[in-house]
């Protein structure tokens, strides 16, 4: 049997589960990671923004983690972790298609939104590939001597101390932890063992997934080309971006990676298809001729099994903290993937956690930080539900679209004011 005692035991090996370990280490906390599976593997919610490049950086300069502040700046990365794929991020493109048509604009942009976030490709910011980031950032938690149990799956059998049980290759696993920390993202083990309530009704946003990664995409802006589209006047490559294809059911995201692969999913407000997710997935782009003609050649490389779907995407649970726990953002809660917060929102949930940890002796003293955390995290939640609800009522109107999308970058762009964000 092997027995593990610890202070907090993370589980959930993706980036954010890894770092905190790697965190969590640094200050002097006995850490054991644990995670049912193993890496490489598959995963979405890959767009960094400036608010989360400027919390990994803060973070990797707080603990002393040099190898992973090349990971906040395109033009570091490229430099320093070649080996990782990434994709160029200068910003937010949009464009508004309406079924049936090729798309079209005017020389006012009317249907087109480009909004920068930095001014060079070396200072911009990246999609991540996750299975090879959360393979990164795990790997440097096994480095750092942390204790790293992967193909465990765990089962709470007590608490106060918390004994975790299970088998890993074939061999009895016990471990003991005063704290729990949970990255698990929607399987979220530690909630389910203090009894909290998964929350699926009553949100703003109502919106489902189809997803995967595609190789042979042709650019959008060689589209917008063979349509006589002007280009010349855009702050940036349109494709060097998150790129938003706003449609009537919804809306499509493509993000391209620098290996010639493209994140792309579709986000759409109807009740669940009866449909295979390949064939709801070819039925919708088929209703827009210039999407149709941008996948012609194109082919899934990921997942293995093809394209994956989702139910309702929105959920919370009741509460995300307690006296000997706490959930991460990813866990705590999903809305949407539009604005690109998943990041920076989970980034934000390990910094804050890190802080009650390292600055928290006293019993009482503490319970009363993860409470406050606990209540900002359902309050970001609700934020965040309400800023993206807010475009999808506004469809099919694009005007309306992207007003709505500046209330999120006026609040995005303070919060990094606020915490002194600066190009260097």
């Amino acid at each position: 049997m092997i027995r593990e005692c610890c202070d907090v035991a993370v589980l959930g090996a993706g980036f954010a589960g890894s770092l905190t370990a790697l965190l969590l280490n640094r200050i002097g906390r006995r850490v054991v990671l644990v995670d049912c599976g193993t890496h490489p593997r598959f995963a979405i919610g890959e767009s960094s923004t400036p608010l989360a490049d400027l919390t990994l950086r803060r973070l990797a300069e707080q603990y002393s983690l040099p190898r992973l502040l090349p990971l906040t700046r395109y033009g570091d990365w490229k430099r320093s972790h070649p080996e990782l794929v990434c994709g160029l991020k200068r910003g937010f493109s949009y464009f508004g298609h309406r079924s049936g048509e090729e798309f079209s604009t005017d020389e006012r942009h009317s249907r087109e939104l480009l909004v920068a976030a930095s001014s060079s490709d070396a200072d911009a910011d990246t999609h991540w590939l996750r299975a090879d980031v959360d393979a990164f950032f795990y790997q440097e938690a096994a480095s750092d001597s942390i204790c790293c149990l992967d193909r465990l799956a765990l089962e709470p059998v007590s608490r106060a101390p918390w004994v975790w049980t299970g088998q890993r290759n074939g061999v009895p696993v016990e471990i003991q932890a005063e704290f729990i920390i949970d990255a698990t993202g929607p399987a979220a083990p530690a909630a389910r063992a203090v009894g909290a309530r998964l929350i699926t009704a009553g949100f703003e946003t109502c919106s489902r997934s189809i997803f995967a990664h595609v190789d042979g995409l042709a650019r959008w802006e060689q589209i917008l080309a063979e349509l006589g589209i002007a280009r010349g006047d855009y702050p940036f490559r349109c494709d060097a971006a998150a790129v938003h294809h706003l449609l009537d059911e919804g809306w499509m995201w493509q993000l391209p990676f620098d290996n010639g692969v493209t994140s792309v999913g579709l986000l759409l407000t109807s009740e669940q298809s009866s449909l295979p997710a390949d064939e709801e997935w070819s039925q919708v782009v088929s209703r827009y001729p210039s999407l149709r003609r941008q996948f012609a050649t194109s082919r899934v490389v990921a997942p293995e099994d093809g394209w994956r779907s989702t139910g309702w995407l929105q959920r919370r649970w009741s509460v995300c903290a307690g006296e000997d726990w706490a959930l991460l953002p990813s866990t705590a809660g999903t809305i949407d993937p539009l604005h690109s917060t998943g990041i920076a929102h989970t980034l934000s949930g390990v910094s804050r956690l890190a802080d009650v940890l390292l600055a928290s002796s006293d019993h009482r003293e503490r319970s009363s930080r993860l409470a406050a955390y606990s209540d900002q995290i359902v309050d970001e939640l609700c934020w965040i539900d309400m800023l993206v609800e807010g475009c999808y009522a506004s469809l099919p109107n694009f005007r309306l679209w992207s007003a709505w999308c500046m209330l999120y970058f006026a609040a995005a762009t303070s919060t990094e004011h606020g915490r002194g964000v600066t190009e260097s």
